[in-house]
């Protein structure tokens, strides 16, 4: 509801010098990106920017010691639980058309060569990683708090891209790696984006059922 809107938009209010920040990080990247570095390392800015604005705006509440007013405002713990997964949703929709918007300008002025299509595959393919990797760490900071679980979330970051440079880096010395059956990649875009959100659904009740034990 309203409060829980009112939350997310304090949380931008708070951090929206970190947004003009990364504004400028989605220019150098789409440089590189245009320099022939592949549009991949694009896509994983929403990732990046995903992951840490969740994270920074737990930090600065924790500091702050916002949580236990908040608790008692209308929108109660459930609003505060409900209002960082909004905002993650609304971080990385936001930084997804972006990313997106990038690609498609540099298509057009022909300094990506990739398709539209694919093009579209990898921007979606990267939200949906992030939406994952903040099912997997909200509810983690909600319960140790944004410091104790930086680690945790780096790592996993760090785990999962650097495991896709690895495929990439495979793909192109040409080693044979697996195929998966021709009906699984033509559905794998729904079944990612089924996993994407089916596991932000799972992550929120649990983390509201932490938060509503956690002592503030």
């Amino acid at each position: 509801g309203c409060p829980m809107i009112g939350l997310v938009y304090k949380d931008l209010m708070v951090l929206k010098k970190h947004l003009r920040y990364y504004l400028i990080f989605l220019v150098v990247y789409g440089g590189m990106t245009a320099a022939g570095m592949g549009p991949g390392i694009l896509g994983a800015v929403i990732c990046i920017v995903g992951m840490i604005l969740p994270m920074s705006s737990i930090a600065y509440d924790e500091q702050a010691r916002w949580d236990k007013y908040a608790a008692a405002t209308p929108a109660g713990r459930a609003g505060i639980v409900g209002g960082k997964y909004l905002f993650a949703l609304a971080v990385i929709g936001g930084m997804t058309a972006l990313v997106l918007l990038c690609m498609v300008l540099l298509h057009l002025t022909g300094l990506v060569e990739d398709s539209l299509a694919d093009l579209v595959l990898i921007a979606l393919s990267c939200g949906g990683a992030a939406l994952f990797l903040n099912a997997v760490t909200l509810p983690l900071m909600l319960k140790f708090g944004a410091e104790k679980s930086r680690t945790i979330s780096m790592g996993l970051f760090v785990v999962i891209f650097g495991g896709s440079a690895l495929a990439a880096m495979m793909l192109k010395r040409q080693v044979k790696l697996p195929v998966p059956p021709a009906w699984l990649l033509n559905a794998l875009p729904v079944v990612l984006a089924l996993l994407a959100v089916g596991s932000l659904a799972v992550s929120y009740c649990v983390a509201r059922a932490i938060y509503e034990r956690k002592e503030l």
